[in-house]
């Protein structure tokens, strides 16, 4: 997403951001993290030993799987209605082209998902022999921002809410296990003679390296004091940024609206 960013682009990114507020994700996001925390304090009522341990990991573990459904059914919801309700062709009247757009939108989502990101790590504040806080928060930000562009560009891509959503669960669940996922393939191709296990194997290989690692994204292992390596993170999420623009760049050129 390299085009120049104008006071049109950034308008409309303040527009996302209020459209967000008043569709209530914030809300949304608060109330996941609510949820995750009184789970959490649950768990701290029913481990006997480590209990803080066990806290922070069942409070990582369920606020980043929550703050990500929620921030992927927003953009989405919100994406496919300017398309179904060609919201998005009022836009274009105003001196914006279609990739200027796709960068206000994204502006606008990424920040939400900065926020939702800062907000999910606030409760780690009050665990104050819990390592890694910071560096879990920063990766985790990282990682909504990535969840934000994919949500955004499958939506301009597929147009139903349904189907982008099902895409969107399914890349990230893929990208989540995908390390484990090629362990296995390689194991059973390696195992089995057959050119249809080779095959699996092979193609299981080649998506892991067309998703993100989404599994080094926040490791619940930073907050247990196991080593800490946010560059690699940050490195990919970049990347995989630059990769998703250059999609939705064709993409919208496709589109015929």
């Amino acid at each position: 997403m390299t085009q120049p960013i104008s006071r049109a682009v950034l308008g409309l990114a303040r527009l996302t951001l209020l459209e967000a507020r008043r569709t209530a994700v914030g809300k949304s996001a608060l109330a996941a993290i609510a949820i995750a925390v009184c789970l959490a304090l649950f768990v701290d009522r029913v481990v006997l030993t480590d209990q803080e341990r066990a806290t922070v990991v069942t409070y990582a573990v369920i606020v980043r799987l929550a703050v990500v459904l929620t921030l992927g059914l927003a953009i989405v919801a919100n994406t496919v209605r300017d398309l179904n309700e060609r919201i998005i062709e009022n836009f274009l009247a105003l001196p914006l082209t279609r990739m200027q757009y796709a960068l206000g939108k994204w502006l606008g989502w990424t920040l939400v998902a900065v926020l939702c990101a800062l907000s999910a790590g606030l409760p780690l504040l009050g665990f104050l022999n819990t390592p890694g806080r910071l560096q879990w928060t920063l990766s985790f930000a990282a990682e909504t921002v990535v969840v934000a562009s994919l949500a955004l560009v499958l939506a301009l891509t597929l147009g139903r809410v349904i189907t982008a959503m099902f895409a969107f669960c399914a890349m990230y669940l893929f990208a989540r296990v995908s390390s484990m996922l090629v362990l296995l393939s390689a194991n059973m191709g390696a195992d089995q003679d057959s050119l249809l296990d080779r095959f699996a194997a092979r193609f299981v290989e080649l998506a892991g390296y067309l998703l993100p690692r989404m599994d080094r994204f926040a490791v619940t292992a930073w907050l247990s004091g196991g080593p800490i390596r946010l560059g690699p993170d940050l490195l990919q999420a970049a990347i995989y940024i630059a990769l998703l623009g250059a999609v939705a760049r064709i993409e919208l050129r496709r589109k015929q609206f």
